[in-house]
């Protein structure tokens, strides 16, 4: 019987041991998984940080106040994806003018902004002249975007004009 309580003893020990083994592993691999949480969220900060640097160099080459010819190579290329930007926000708003509805006047029926006449009654419809007909454009020194003359800023980059 000694043997047998030996055996199963020691098959205890062994199971115990490994129980503790197993414990041990998954402490470890929980105290990586919060190193790798620290070292993500400390990146992702570093990357934020970082960001708002380029931004700042950006802003003070495109202005004048930061000269570099390498940063001001990479700045070229970022306003000229700054005017396709800005070129696609202008067609974008131009097609959601385009689907806008008004009310007419005579009727109250719902048309589009664009219609000469009611659909419902036949009124004829007022146009207001576009404010952007009569306004007399520039080219922006910077991006060269066309802009109204009396403008203070660049709508596309930012640049200040020349008063």
């Amino acid at each position: 019987m000694s043997d047998l309580q030996t055996k199963l003893g020691g098959g205890l020990n062994k199971i115990q041991d490994s129980f503790q083994q197993g414990k041990q592993k998954l402490q470890t691999v929980q105290e990586m998984s919060q190193f790798k949480k620290e070292i993500q969220d400390i990146s992702e900060s570093r990357s934020s940080l970082i960001l708002r640097l380029g931004e700042e160099a950006y802003r003070k080459i495109r202005t004048g106040e930061l000269q570099d010819s390498k940063l001001r190579e990479f700045t070229a290329d970022i306003a000229k994806l700054d005017s396709q930007i800005y070129q696609a926000q202008k067609a974008l708003d131009s097609l959601n003018q385009k689907g806008a509805t008004k009310t007419c006047s005579n009727c109250g029926g719902t048309i589009d902004r664009e219609d000469k006449f009611c659909g419902f009654c036949g009124q004829k419809q007022e146009t207001p002249a576009s404010s952007n007909d009569q306004t007399e454009l520039i080219s922006c020194p910077a991006c060269e975007e066309q802009i109204p003359a009396n403008g203070s800023f660049c709508p596309c980059c930012g640049s200040r004009l020349a008063l």
